[in-house]
C-alpha cells in the first residue's frame, strides 16, 4: 500500500467524491421521461460531468484573478513599499539588532534583498520551471485517474464495498461489512457539511471584504474560505493570505494612517465570519456529524497535527472516525472504548 500509495490515494479521493455525487446520481435515476428512465451509467456521467464542470469553472474563474494579482506584485514599486514601511521597519531593526538576529552592518532591507535575489538566481527559476512542469503531468494524470475510477464508483454504489469485502476474511465479512455502512453514512455527512461550510465562509469573506472596499475581494474569499478545511490552523493562514493580499493593492497608503486601519477592518471581518462558523456552522460538522465531543475532536486534531502536519489535521476528522467504528465493532467491550464510541449507538 506504501509503495502504490499515490493509486491508493486515486481511489480513496474518487470515493470521497463518489459519496457526494451518490444523491444526485440516486435521483437521476429515479427521473423517467414516458416509460423510460435513467440508468445508472447516464446518470453517474451526468454527475461525473457536473463535477469536473464546476471544477473548472472555478479555476476559469480564479486564473485571471490571479493572474491580474500577480501582475499587481510585479508593478509594486519598491521605493513606495519602502516609504511605506518605514518606520514599521526602522522598530523591528532595533529589535533584531538588540537581540542579534542579524549583524550590526546589516539592514532588514539588505537581508530580505538579499534573500529575493537568492529565491530568483537563475538555478532556482529553473527548478521552479521544472518542479511546474512535473506537476502539470502529475496533475493531468491524476485528474483523470480520479475521474475514470469515479465514474465506476458512481455507476456502482457497492463496488467500493465489493473491493473492501473481497480482501477480508470470510470470518470477518459481517463486522467489515457493518463498519464500511457505518462509516459511509457518517462520513457522507461530514464532507457535504464540510463543503456546505466552505462555501458559506467563501461567501461571507468575499461579501465583507466588498463591503470594506477591497478591490479583489473574490480572490480573498475563494483562497481564505478554502482554509477553512483546515481545522482551527486554517482560520490563521486565511487571515494571513487576506492581509497580504488587502494591502498589495494599497501599498500607497500611510502606513500608520492607511494600512493599519485596514488591517483591522480585514481581521474584524474575519474574526467575525470565524466566531459566526464556529458558533454555528463548525459544532455541527467536527462534532454532530461525526458525533464525537467537541474537545475529543481538538485533541484529535492537535494530535494528527504534530504527527503530519496540516496534511493531518486536514485527515484527522475521517481518519478518527473510522478507527471509532472499527473499535467499536471489534473491542466494544473494552470500557475506553464503549466510552469512546457511545454516541455511536445513537
Amino acid at each position: 500500500m506504501w509503495y502504490f500509495s499515490s493509486i491508493i490515494t486515486y481511489i480513496l479521493i474518487a470515493a470521497v467524491l463518489s459519496i457526494l455525487g451518490q444523491p444526485l446520481v440516486k435521483r437521476l435515476s429515479n427521473i423517467k421521461i414516458r416509460k423510460h428512465s435513467f440508468s445508472r451509467s447516464l446518470g453517474a456521467v451526468i454527475t461525473l460531468l457536473l463535477m469536473i464542470s464546476l471544477f473548472f469553472a472555478l479555476f476559469l474563474l480564479l486564473v485571471p484573478i490571479i493572474y491580474n494579482q500577480a501582475a499587481l506584485f510585479s508593478k509594486i514599486d519598491v521605493n513606495i513599499l519602502s516609504n511605506s514601511f518605514k518606520e514599521p521597519i526602522g522598530l523591528i531593526e532595533n529589535f533584531v539588532y538588540k537581540y542579534n538576529i542579524i549583524g550590526p552592518n546589516e539592514t532588514i532591507e539588505t537581508t530580505i534583498s538579499t534573500k529575493l535575489m537568492t529565491i530568483m538566481s537563475l538555478s532556482n527559476v529553473s527548478s521552479i520551471l521544472n518542479s511546474l512542469i512535473g506537476f502539470t503531468s502529475s496533475f493531468f494524470v491524476a485528474f483523470f485517474a480520479i475521474s475514470f475510477i469515479t465514474f465506476f464508483f458512481l455507476k456502482d454504489d457497492k463496488m467500493f464495498l465489493h473491493i473492501i469485502m473481497s480482501l477480508t476474511p470470510i470470518a470477518y465479512q459481517t463486522e467489515i461489512k457493518h463498519i464500511f455502512l457505518e462509516c459511509k453514512h457518517l462520513l457522507s455527512h461530514y464532507f457535504r457539511s464540510l463543503c456546505l461550510d466552505v462555501l458559506i465562509v467563501m461567501t461571507l469573506i468575499t461579501i465583507g471584504m466588498y463591503i470594506i472596499g477591497l478591490k479583489n475581494a473574490l480572490i480573498i474569499g475563494v483562497l481564505a474560505g478554502m482554509m477553512n478545511v483546515i481545522p482551527y490552523v486554517g482560520v490563521f493562514i486565511g487571515g494571513a493570505i487576506a492581509i497580504l493580499l488587502g494591502l498589495s493593492g494599497n501599498l500607497e497608503m500611510d502606513f500608520y494612517t492607511g494600512m493599519l486601519p485596514l488591517i483591522g477592518k480585514i481581521c474584524l471581518v474575519l474574526i467575525s465570519i470565524n466566531i459566526l462558523d464556529g458558533i454555528f456552522l463548525q459544532p455541527t460538522i467536527y462534532s454532530n456529524s461525526v458525533k464525537a465531543h467537541p474537545l475529543e475532536i481538538f485533541l484529535v486534531i492537535m494530535v494528527s497535527g504534530s504527527i503530519a502536519g496540516i496534511p493531518g489535521m486536514i485527515l484527522a476528522i475521517p481518519s478518527y472516525t473510522v478507527l471509532r467504528i472499527i473499535a467499536k465493532e471489534f473491542f466494544g467491550k473494552f470500557t475506553a472504548i464503549k466510552k469512546l464510541t457511545e454516541k455511536l449507538e445513537d
